[in-house]
């Protein structure tokens, strides 16, 4: 017959329990943030350069982006040609100055596949230099953001990365969290947690610093990590992005009659109209088709008897609400108009306002007129959450991720030199923290991470393989253990 347990001795019972658990959490923790610190500072170095592009690139280059005001504006389409005498290859957009000093813009591919941006005089006409954008500080800051300039086996690193992150976030709250707190000091308990200790020790005073940078960052972490796996190929191409995609049997709102023509061609769908490795496209409309020209249908548009070219069709935007745009040209017989105004590149800063537009070539018809409240919910958070991550919300957002990215530097930093610290000068393994022994305990916290992993199908196929080396390899392999020891 068993006796029962007193409270006390419940009490003491309890405690070695809960600290199995959180060594548990605290090996998981350790485990992620080895892999993942690395492409933190990666992508937050990385993060600032495209974050500043924008603002310091027309300092940079004002002969290029700024003009003298002059009385009377070139047509459009004469500084069209002008650039197609001078570079060979397809002009793919026009975009105007948002102000009457600056220069208009055309983006180029020339026969060698190479992305130009040439910059024209809005009222001479005079071509005022190029920008390679495949070579340019923003492409290879973003081709390393995204992929690490690796391919598709970088995407993958980095959707790991940006998984694990989420998983750190929850299991460093989980480590922050205060405990063994008297009863009285409750109230207190959470202030006292926030402190950051000079007294105790180098190792104390780095170990507050990166918890409490974490607590700080933890919402940044999160938001980062789930906005910007929305390029990743698995979780945002395969998933994510195909859920929110705009459907292409759905007719745009206002025009009923004109259904987006469906097309198996990757080449005929919205994200053809992205800039070399720069997306300017609304992210969930890229899977979509684009509509084609020449099939007699669509509504009212640019006045009948009115040659359809760059200046009619920069005309007819700013009559039905366009303020600043990119108007992408047609790339074939089939090809359309279409204009755009969104975040993703540039034209505008509230998201909310997103708008694609598509003119048939021939008649200037409306083939279809796409705005934000044509997405369905996911496609909002989607286009809001990337506009926040990319600073398009004016300068209070530019701070805000500027302050983020320090954040996730120092907070990088920080559990480096933790475990710099608490290393043993000799070891030459990883010095993870000790494998529990009670070993239920350890299975519990493998199966919460499991389950948190679920909607991350990356984070969960290298958690199984982290489950499978402590279960066993480490236990019994005298040479991995050596490693993970």
């Amino acid at each position: 017959m068993s006796i029962p347990l007193s409270s006390q001795e419940s009490k003491q019972k309890s405690k070695p329990v809960s600290r199995h658990f959180y060594h548990s959490v605290w090996r998981w923790h350790f485990y992620a943030g080895l892999f993942v610190v690395p492409f933190l500072i990666i992508l937050s170095v990385t993060g600032l350069i495209m974050l500043y592009q924008p603002v310091l690139e027309p300092q940079l280059y004002q002969n290029k982006f700024f003009v003298e005001v002059g009385e009377q504006k070139a047509s459009f389409e004469s500084q069209k040609e002008n650039v197609s005498l001078a570079y060979s290859g397809t002009i793919k957009k026009f975009i105007q100055g948002k102000a009457p000093n600056q220069s208009n813009q055309f983006i180029v591919k020339t026969s060698e596949g190479v992305n130009l941006k040439v910059f024209s005089n809005p009222y001479t006409g005079q071509i005022l230099g190029d920008f390679n954008l495949d070579n340019g500080l923003y492409a290879l800051s973003n081709d390393i953001h995204g992929s690490l300039m690796i391919g598709d086996i970088g995407d993958r690193l980095m959707e790991l990365a940006a998984s694990f992150t989420i998983l750190l976030a929850i299991t460093g709250s989980y480590l922050w969290w205060p405990r063994n707190t008297p009863k009285k000091q409750t109230g207190n308990r959470f202030i006292q947690a926030l402190k950051i200790r000079k007294q105790n020790g180098k190792r104390m005073f780095w170990r507050d610093l990166h918890a409490t940078t974490g607590l700080a960052s933890l919402v940044f972490l999160v938001f980062f990590s789930l906005s910007g796996l929305a390029w990743s190929g698995i979780w945002g191409g395969q998933f994510v992005q195909a859920w929110s995609s705009f459907p292409t049997e759905k007719r745009a709102s206002n025009f009923n009659s004109n259904p987006i023509t469906d097309s198996d061609d990757i080449h005929a769908s919205h994200k053809s109209l992205n800039t070399g490795v720069i997306e300017t496209m609304p992210w969930n409309l890229e899977l979509s088709p684009l509509p084609e020209s020449g099939t007699n249908s669509g509504s009212k548009g640019i006045e009948q008897g009115v040659e359809v070219n760059l200046d009619s069709v920069s005309a007819f935007a700013q009559t039905v609400g366009f303020t600043h745009f990119t108007i992408s040209l047609p790339s074939n017989d089939t090809g359309v108009y279409t204009l755009s105004a969104n975040t993703m590149s540039g034209d505008i800063q509230d998201a909310t306002q997103d708008r694609t537009l598509h003119l048939d070539q021939y008649t200037g018809k409306v083939l279809a007129d796409i705005g934000y409240a044509d997405y369905n919910l996911m496609a909002k958070s989607m286009a809001v959450g990337i506009a926040l991550h990319q600073a398009n919300y004016s300068l209070w957002n530019l701070i805000l991720n500027t302050v983020a990215c320090a954040m996730i530097i120092m907070l990088s930093v920080s559990g480096l030199y933790i475990w710099w610290l608490r290393r043993p000068s000799q070891s030459r393994g990883l010095s993870a923290p000790p494998l529990p022994q009670n070993l239920g305990r350890w299975k519990n916290a493998s199966i919460l991470m499991f389950i948190l992993s679920l909607f991350l199908p990356l984070a969960a196929i290298c958690l199984v393989s982290l489950m499978i080396i402590d279960a066993i390899l480490v236990r019994f392999v005298p040479s991995i253990k050596r490693v993970y020891q």
